[in-house]
C-alpha cells in the first residue's frame, strides 16, 4: 500500500478486506470461510444488515457457487456485493419517496 493516508473509499475496502482475514480458515487452497465462521461473521458483523435475511444456511448455501461448504474470496465478494446492491436500492427507494 502507499505511504499517503488512505481514501474514505480505500479504507472500507482494506477494512471488508481485513474482517475477511480476521475470520477466515486457512486451507490448502488458501483462505474461506466455513458454515460455522460465517455464521460467526454475520452475527458479530453484519447483524443490522442480515437480521432479517432467514436462515443463514440458506443464506450461504446461495453463496456457495462451487457447492463445497466453503466461502472463497470470490464468494465472500458476492456476499458484499449483494449487500451493497441492497443498500443502494434502499437509498434510491428513499430518494424517490421523498
Amino acid at each position: 500500500m502507499a505511504a499517503e493516508p488512505l481514501t474514505e473509499m480505500e479504507e472500507a475496502i482494506e477494512t471488508t478486506m481485513d474482517k475477511l482475514h480476521t475470520y477466515a480458515v486457512r486451507g490448502d487452497w488458501g483462505f474461506y470461510l466455513s458454515f460455522k465462521v460465517f455464521k460467526k461473521l454475520v452475527n458479530q458483523e453484519l447483524l443490522h444488515i442480515l437480521k432479517d435475511v432467514g436462515s443463514l444456511d440458506e443464506k450461504m448455501k446461495s453463496l456457495d457457487m462451487n457447492q463445497d461448504l466453503e466461502l472463497n474470496f470470490n464468494e465472500y465478494w458476492r456476499l458484499i456485493g449483494k449487500l451493497a446492491k441492497a443498500m443502494w436500492e434502499e437509498k434510491f427507494l428513499e430518494v424517490l419517496q421523498k
